[in-house]
């Protein structure tokens, strides 16, 4: 399904939310990255996955879903993380502010929204990345995040980055003047070039990977390294993983980004823009467990998961099982 097509498909129920709560885990919102500690028994070398909400749809088509990061919380996401032998903490929600515009003015929907969050996560993400072992996984976002996290993440490490771009699209589209693009579409060409929509500087297309797609770049000319889904089914998941991880840098600190469109639409159902082709979810599972493996990952991001299309919330609790299966373990946890 494209993007735009998504207005019209989009009244699914909505399901009431209770929080279960985790112990020792703060509120959504109510703690600062920098309070964040490891659980007491983990060891100093041990990755610590801090938890972050950002509760926006500013960078997307549709308003309304800014909450979905409360599904993860509710199907225990720190919890089970801990008792699948991954050290986690919840560092609550990216505080937003209320007054974001919501409009349809070319060249970028809601512009300067995604902007203002972007500029957020650059204040906050580097407080949590500056910590020995700490690794943020954002839930409840849009894909135009990118933006911001990648920015933060080159403000800890001098810009020696890669982005592990996983998705059903390119998100490469040039904004234009005569039409009103989704900030989530353009994401990976606001990356990659210089312009008046954010302070860059804009990454070199070696320093992006594209995983998994089945709609093809729109702007194939900047040379991103690309490996489609027939790809990683021609080649093999585990050879196109190696090969993926292999043409990165040694140096390099990677931020897996994942959109959970790039499985097919009848494997997950909560997916924001749904696609007929993708990644079945045993594909998936074993294409995100190899990939997570590599110890120079230090940011990842789970985005496009629509809570309002999860009636009983099947899909949240696979994507739960899925971190909680293929996350490195901490090294404490797993020798004990």
């Amino acid at each position: 399904m494209r993007r735009r097509e998504f207005l019209t498909t989009a009244g699914a129920a909505a399901v009431g939310l209770t929080l279960d709560s985790i112990d020792a885990a703060p509120q959504p919102g109510s703690t600062t990255a920098s309070s964040v500690q490891p659980p007491q028994n983990a060891e100093r070398s041990s990755p610590t996955y801090v938890v972050l909400g950002v509760p926006l749809r500013a960078g997307s088509l549709y308003p309304g879903n800014e909450n979905d990061a409360q599904a993860y919380r509710d199907a225990d996401l720190v919890k089970r993380l801990n008792d699948a032998g991954r050290n986690a903490v919840d560092a609550g929600n990216l505080p937003i502010p209320s007054y974001l515009p919501h409009h349809s003015i070319p060249p970028i929907r809601s512009w300067p929204a995604p902007r203002i969050v972007w500029d957020l996560l650059s204040e906050r993400l580097p407080e949590i990345l500056k910590q020995p072992g700490q690794t943020p996984l954002l839930i409840g976002c849009d894909c135009s995040v990118v933006v911001g996290t990648a920015q933060a993440l080159s403000m800890v490490t001098s810009n020696d980055i890669h982005i592990l771009y996983i998705d059903g699209d390119c998100d490469d589209a040039a904004p234009v003047s005569s039409r009103s693009l989704s900030a989530a579409s353009c994401a990976v060409w606001f990356l990659t070039h210089d312009s008046a929509f954010w302070n860059g500087p804009p990454l070199k297309p070696s320093q992006v990977s594209f995983v998994g797609w089945t709609t093809p770049s729109q702007s194939p000319e900047t040379g991103i390294r690309s490996t489609s889904l027939a790809d990683l089914r021609r080649i093999g998941v585990r050879q196109s993983a190696q090969q993926i991880l292999a043409a990165i840098p040694p140096s390099a600190a990677i931020l897996l980004h994942l959109d959970i469109d790039v499985f097919r639409g009848s494997d997950l159902t909560a997916i924001y823009f749904p696609h007929t082709e993708g990644l079945s979810l045993e594909e998936g599972k074993e294409l995100i467990g190899l990939l997570l493996q590599d110890p120079r990952i230090r940011h990842i991001e789970i985005s496009e998961y629509a809570a309002l299309r999860d009636v009983g919330r099947t899909s949240v609790h696979e994507l739960v099982q899925i971190l909680a299966d293929k996350l490195p373990p901490s090294k404490s946890k797993a020798t004990s």
